[in-house]
Formats: C-alpha cells, structure tokens, sequence
C-alpha cells in the first residue's frame, strides 16, 4: 500500500482537531494543557483507514495559534496532502493565509477543505461563504481542492470528508527513489517505561529495517534501531511515506532534539551554508542581504543570515537566488523545502528549494555565478559535472559527490559513467577512486608548457615541476598527471629532470653517450645496467636516458626485452629486401646477418610488424614496400 501523509491547516478553534477525531477516532490532543485550554499545542498523529486498503492514510494535526507556526511549518515539512479547515461562522483568518503560504512553500499540491461548523450558520449564507473561500484558494496550492461543507460537533458531512480524503490520498504518485538512502526528520522524541527513548516523523526516503544502525544529524550521534512502529503497529521495516515510530538505543532523550534527522549510515553531513532558488511572498517585507531570518527544513529551524543575493533587495512577489549562513547546522539536500520567517515580528516572509547544500564561496562581484548555479535537485548531471570542475586539480571521491546529492554511491554510478563517456570526466583509480574534469586536467598540461618552456634546455626536476603544479593534497594524484603529460607529448624525462620535449636535445651529453654506445654495440643489445657501467654513470640517469631515447625513437625495443639502436633496425630492413631473395627461413637469416637464435627470432617478428617481412609457416617472404 501507497503511505500518504495529510498535514491539517487552518486558524486556530476552526475545528482542525475535533474533525481529524470524527475521520479517525483519535483525539490528537493528548496534553492535559490542550485539554483545559482547548487548542492544540503540539503535534498530533492518527491515522484513517481505508476500507479499499488501497492506502495507508495518516494525519499531522498542527496547531493554528500564530504563536505556534513553527511547530506547524515542524508538521507540515512531511506531508503528501493537506486537510484546510476553514469555520463557516468566521471564514478566511490571518492563519488561514499564513498556513496557506506555508502549504505552497513547501511545495504542496493539493489536498481537501472542510467548511467546518456548516451547523453555526444560515443555510443561506453557506454559499456566501463557500464562495468567498473558493475565492482566497483560487492562488494557493488549493485551488482545485474540493470542499466540503461538515459540522465536527454534529458528525454532519464526516463520511463525505472520508471519502473525499481518501480519494485524494489514492490519486497519490510516489516517485520511487531507490537511490536515496533512509531518511526522517524527527518531530517528537519521547521516553516510554522498559522501551526507552522513540522518535517519530515522516519517512522520506528510502527504508529502514529493525537492527539498523543510524547517523543523527547534525549532532553526528550513531543509534540503532530497536524497534519500528507504523500506526502503533509493529514493523519489520518501514518505507519511504509512512509515519514512523523509531526505539532508539544509544540515545537517551536529551540528545536528540526535534529537528534532528536520521539517515542510513554514509557520508552525510551537516551543513552550515546553502544556496536556495527563494521567493518572497507578495506583500511581504523585501529580503535583503545581511537579513536575519528564521530557516525551517523539516522539523528543525536555524537562525540564518542572508550572505548573497542575485539581486541585493528582492520584492515582495518576486524569486531570485540566495545563500544562507545558518547559526546552527542542518542536513540538507537538493531539493528539500524550507520556509523563511522573520524573527521579530515572526511572520513568514518567503522559502524556496535547496539547489546547493555546500555551495562555493562567491564574492560580491561575482554573485551574477548565483543565478546561474545548475539546481542540483533538477539537474544532478550539470550540478555534479560542476562541482568536479570546482574540486580542481586535488579532483574529488564519488561519495563526497553523492553526500552533496543525497544519494547512495551506487545510485551515482550511472550519471558518473555518462560524464566519462561524454569526456568531461575522467576516474583516476585510486582506492578509493577520484574523479577530475578533463578541462583541469588539460589546464595542468598547458601549465605544464609554459613552465617548461621557461625552464630551457637545463629542465625542473620531475619532483619540483609536480608540487609547482598540484596543490597541497593532491600528491596522489601526481603518477596520474605525469601520465596526462606523457601522453600530450609535452614532457621528456631525462636524468630525472623534466625537459620540454622539443628541448629535449639528444646532443645532451650522456644522450649522445648512451645513443652512441648502443650504436657500437649493434646487436648485442646490453642493458641499461651495462651501459652504465661501461660508462661509469649513474645507473638511474641511464636508465631515465635509455627511456628517453625509446620515447623519442632513437632506440627501439626488440620482443619486449633487447634494446638496439633503431638506425641498425632501419638498416637490416634494407638489407633483407635488397638481399636478393623471396623466401628464407631462420638459419639463412642467422648466418646472412651474424645473428644468435635468441636475437634472430625477436628481430624476424620486428619485421613482420614492420611489414618487411611475412611468416609463412617456417619461412619469410619478403614483402615489397608499400607505397607512400
């Protein structure tokens, strides 16, 4: 069954909770102070069975005071649907609007209004009034809501409501998100005697499993799950939609505040600034940079102060784009909701979307890079193919991209393996592995030019020319971008200097020694080693040599192993096909050129590649030149 979740709304003693216990049974004022005051003070849960059982219907009865928005806004941050209740005898109130703002900050699409207390007014003036509410919806998230005229006190219209509920409720899409890992922002956290502490909320996302252990964010606490309710019911498990009661072990009350939230166990962490696509509501105080302002994101609320702006005042009725500093830390992903409320006089000024939960640093001069900041809850691929340009030469892992997502690694991997087949990425494979754009990494070889280019004949030191052009942390990346250099052809190695490759001179020298030893030495190809010591040089300055003149084809190696000179290979070549034969086999070979077997066999393949040559069975035949 589909869980879907009905957030109620509406001014305060319009009959929010007294319906919510006709539809379900379940008085959500439990305190003793509701009791003797009448109104609700805090969040109140049941849930309304439906006899299709097609769904798993449930209510967050909120309250209606102004003083108690934010607990409503703690509420509503879950919820699929509303339930607006509107009084007949009193009609559209200043909480009516406030909680229809809040409804369409967060992202609300519809829902079902009750024209409560119908038993208060002439029968006559219901249409007057019905008329005028239709009218206040006719902007709001409710427009197309129907309404139903009922009496909570009376049980007048209570079965029209149900139906009319739970027909909304079945007409619910849930996007899967497999790709998401467990998620639930908690807006009650209890003790019971012999079970300890609970907490509730909303599932999210994903699911979660007796036994599982969890992350409590942002005081980074790791709990296990003990237990899990839905509805009062023991669960196995619970998914994504449903109201939630979690037994928590490793926690006691105290430390688990409402508002924090609880994920699988992974990469995710708290965040202290965010970029938000925000509006402001029309007639609301403009929001400015420097503002103070209240951010609510699910059950939690942060004092946050306005850092940037796309435009330095926004209007009333007007959207732009902003980055918000928050006093206290929060999780936050792409996508999420929050509501924006001023301090003093508290009043909700405006909310959005979270497009960036760490955005980069932008200076007042570039804050035109706001507006065009990809929404990462929108466009995953722009936002991720960004931020692994923003990672820079240092490059970044997988799971730092899917912790900014709010994704599981593996649900990454196939937007990472479109990036890289599209060339814009490419995987460095280190445990665990890094990801750098390819534009960086091209940025790094032109470097790399220039400073060589300066450098001259004389060359930098491999070692000095890679910390001049990586950053501090990167150094595991550096064997990567020696190769990246190597295969632009833009770096010789020689002696261990780096040498720009068209300065590279093989008059170098020891280049001039070693070319000219394996020139004398013909085929009797000596190793790096023996060239060393028959030069008495540094045996690693050969080696690094006999490795620049193979890279510059000055020698060339013979079945993978014998090194000669690549001007007595040329020479050969021109001997087998001025020899006079068509066919020989390997004996002829050895004798005519003075060859071992060991060094005959390698050579005959060399030319076979080179297409002097073919193999046929035991014998060769000499292939004419191809033409230019």
């Amino acid at each position: 069954m589909r869980a879907v979740v009905f957030g109620t709304a509406g001014h305060i003693d319009h009959g929010k909770t007294a319906l919510v216990a006709a539809l379900t049974g379940v008085d959500c004022d439990r305190l003793p102070e509701e009791k003797r005051r009448g109104i609700t003070l805090v969040l109140g849960f049941a849930p309304l069975h439906d006899p299709l059982g097609e769904v798993e219907a449930s209510f967050i009865d909120v309250p209606g005071h102004e003083r108690l928005v934010h607990t409503m806004i703690a509420g509503a941050g879950g919820i699929d649907r509303a339930l607006l209740v509107v009084a007949a005898d009193e009609g559209v109130m200043p909480q009516t609007r406030e909680h229809l703002d809040v409804l369409a900050l967060l992202g609300v699409r519809g829902g079902v209004v009750a024209l409560n207390k119908c038993d208060l007014v002439e029968a006559e003036l219901l249409d007057v009034v019905e008329e005028e509410l239709r009218d206040t919806l006719a902007t709001s998230p409710l427009a197309a809501a129907p309404i139903v005229r009922c009496s909570a006190t009376r049980r007048e219209g209570i079965e029209a409501l149900r139906e009319a509920v739970l027909a909304c409720a079945r007409a619910v899409e849930r996007q899967p998100a497999t790709h998401r890992p467990f998620r639930l922002g908690v807006d009650r956290v209890f003790a019971l005697p012999g079970t300890g502490t609970v907490v509730t909320g909303t599932a999210r996302w994903g699911e979660v499993r007796v036994g599982d252990e969890l992350v409590a964010l942002p005081s980074a606490r790791v709990v296990r799950v003990r237990g899990v309710q839905v509805h009062n019911t023991p669960r196995e498990r619970a998914v994504m939609g449903e109201r939630v009661a979690l037994q928590l072990a490793g926690v006691r009350v105290s430390e688990l505040p409402r508002g924090e939230q609880l994920l699988s166990s992974g990469p995710w962490r708290a965040t202290t600034r965010v970029a938000a696509a925000v509006q402001v509501l029309p007639g609301a105080r403009p929001l400015e940079e420097g503002d103070e302002v209240w951010l609510h994101l699910l059950a939690g609320r942060s004092l946050a102060r306005v850092e940037r702006l796309t435009e330095r005042r926004l209007e009333g009725g007007t959207q732009g784009r902003a980055i918000l500093r928050l006093a206290r830390a929060l999780f936050a992903a792409p996508g999420d909701r929050v509501v924006l409320r001023t301090p003093s006089p508290p009043r909700t000024v405006g909310g959005g979307q979270i497009i960036d939960p760490w955005p980069s640093r932008i200076p007042r001069r570039a804050v035109a890079s706001l507006a065009a900041l990809p929404d990462a809850g929108q466009s995953p691929r722009e936002a991720v193919d960004l931020w692994i340009r923003e990672a820079g030469r240092e490059g970044v892992e997988p799971r730092e991209l899917a912790a900014r997502l709010g994704w599981n690694e593996a649900g990454l991997e196939p937007l990472l393996g479109q990036l890289v087949t599209a060339g814009s990425v490419e995987v460095v494979p280190l445990r665990p592995p890094r990801l750098l754009a390819r534009e960086v990494v091209r940025s790094v070889v032109e470097k790399a030019q220039e400073l060589l280019g300066a450098a001259g004949a004389t060359g930098i030191p491999v070692p000095e020319l890679l910390s001049r052009l990586l950053p501090p942390g990167a150094e595991r990346l550096r064997e990567h971008y020696l190769g990246a250099l190597r295969a632009a052809g833009v770096v010789a190695e020689i002696a261990g200097r780096a040498l720009a490759v068209e300065r590279a001179a093989v008059e170098d020298p020891l280049a001039a020694a070693v070319e000219a030893f394996y020139r004398r030495e013909g085929f009797s190809s000596p190793s790096p080693g023996e060239v060393a010591a028959s030069l008495r040089a540094n045996p690693k300055a050969v080696e690094g040599m006999v490795r620049f003149l193979l890279a510059r084809g000055r020698l060339a190696r013979v079945g993978g192993k014998w090194i000669v000179h690549r001007d007595l290979l040329d020479e050969t070549a021109a001997a087998v096909r001025a020899w006079g034969v068509e066919v020989f086999d390997v004996g002829q070979f050895k004798e005519r050129f003075s060859l071992t077997r060991k060094l005959a066999i390698p050579l005959l393949e060399w030319l076979d590649s080179q297409r002097v040559t073919r193999r046929e069975g035991d014998r060769r035949r000499v292939l004419p030149p191809r033409a230019s």
